[in-house]
């Protein structure tokens, strides 16, 4: 089994050297260590060990709130930590934490990974990203074409708005999350992303 770094960052060129690039179908059939893993350029890279408690809530949350207005609207579809294949030769797989999909891109399922990017990508921050980590991945999103981006801190119980050509909107929670032209109608207090009661 390759080993990385405990951080979001490909393995050492000295191990590269000696070690193939990996592909998309390969990442899918590596046996569960405990890890969460994507593929950058062929290169596999550990996004974090398994999240915890209070990441799980939120990412929750998020999947409850956009998969309601989803099957409510019958507009869209969501995926909860699931790999989407966004290059190939050499391949790259990224997972966000939730990602939601415009009506008529994907239907059914597939057993691989999706070449589609996200219209919307929702990462959770995990107590190590520092503030570069979170601006890069949310520039990463944007860059391979996803419509917007939304980082929630549960820490600070904000959500950080990317959009392309934007700087970054940060929400707190006595604000309104909403989206008109990419999720018509989709509207929820800040606050009810973290928590039950305020």
């Amino acid at each position: 089994m390759l080993q990385s770094s405990r951080t979001e960052r490909p393995l050492g060129r000295r191990q590269m050297a000696t070690t193939k690039l990996i592909t998309a179908d390969e990442l899918l059939l590596m046996p569960d260590d405990g890890y969460r893993y994507e593929l950058v350029r062929g290169e596999l890279t550990e996004k974090m060990p398994p999240p915890g408690d209070g990441h799980g809530d939120v990412s929750g949350r998020f999947v409850i709130a956009l998969g309601r207005y989803s099957e409510d609207n019958d507009y869209g579809v969501i995926r909860d930590n699931v790999g989407f294949q966004l290059e190939s030769d050499p391949d790259t797989v990224r997972a966000p934490d939730v990602a939601w999909i415009s009506p008529g891109r994907i239907e059914g399922f597939s057993p691989g990974y999706r070449f589609i990017v996200p219209d919307l990508a929702v990462e959770i921050n995990s107590p190590t990203d520092t503030p570069r980590m979170v601006e890069e991945r949310a520039q990463m999103w944007l860059g391979f074409g996803s419509r917007e981006v939304w980082y929630s801190d549960p820490e600070q119980t904000t959500v950080t708005r990317y959009r392309p050509g934007q700087p970054p909107e940060i929400l707190g929670e006595d604000d309104v999350l909403d989206r008109g032209d990419l999720l018509p109608g989709f509207s929820i207090e800040v606050w009810r992303l973290f928590r039950r009661h305020r």
